[in-house]
This record gives C-alpha cells, structure tokens and sequence, in this order.
C-alpha cells in the first residue's frame, strides 16, 4: 500500500492563474500542464481535489520532477477531463485552462 507524501501536494492554495486575460472567472485549474526548457513535459498539482486523483489515479506523476513525453501528456489531459478536471496549459504563447 502506497502512503501520501508531499511529493503530490498542491504547491499553493492561491490561485496563481489569477489576473490571466486567458483565464476565464471562476475556472481554477486543478492541475498545471507545461514543457520546461529540458525537454519534455511536467505535470504540477494546483488543487487539494487535483492532489487527490493524482495520488489515486497516477502515483508515477507524483513526483514533482517528473518528466513525461508528448502521448503521456495527451493521455493525461484525457483521463483529467474525462473526470471533471481543468487543466491549465503554460505553452510558448502564454496559459489556456482546459
């Protein structure tokens, strides 16, 4: 049996999306997808209720240094909306929620 750790804590209970002309009022995300300058791309959990169903759903992406590839994002992003979700995508051109 796998016990929490903080490695899948939320990082923050503030919202850090606020005051983003791409982010719409009252859609907080619950998880923050973005490809870091090394290469691949990293999954952070922004929400209590995020941290949860990641422990319970993807332990392997608890780990805050984690790095996953480009079909394990997409299947990631999948499963979250699939379960009700927002997902918040940090790209080149700035944020989106999704």
């Amino acid at each position: 049996m796998r016990h929490a750790t903080r490695a899948a804590s939320p990082e923050t209970n503030e919202n850090r999306s606020a005051g983003s002309a791409s982010i719409q009022d009252g859609k907080v995300p619950d998880f923050r997808l973005q490809k870091p300058d090394e290469g691949g791309w990293q999954v952070r959990v922004v929400s209590t209720r995020g941290s949860y169903w990641l422990r319970a759903n993807h332990v392997e992406l608890c780990d805050h240094g984690k790095r996953i590839d480009l079909s394990d994002a997409n299947a990631f992003l999948r499963a979250a909306r699939k379960d009700g979700f927002n997902t918040e995508y940090v790209g080149p051109n700035g944020s989106a929620i999704m």
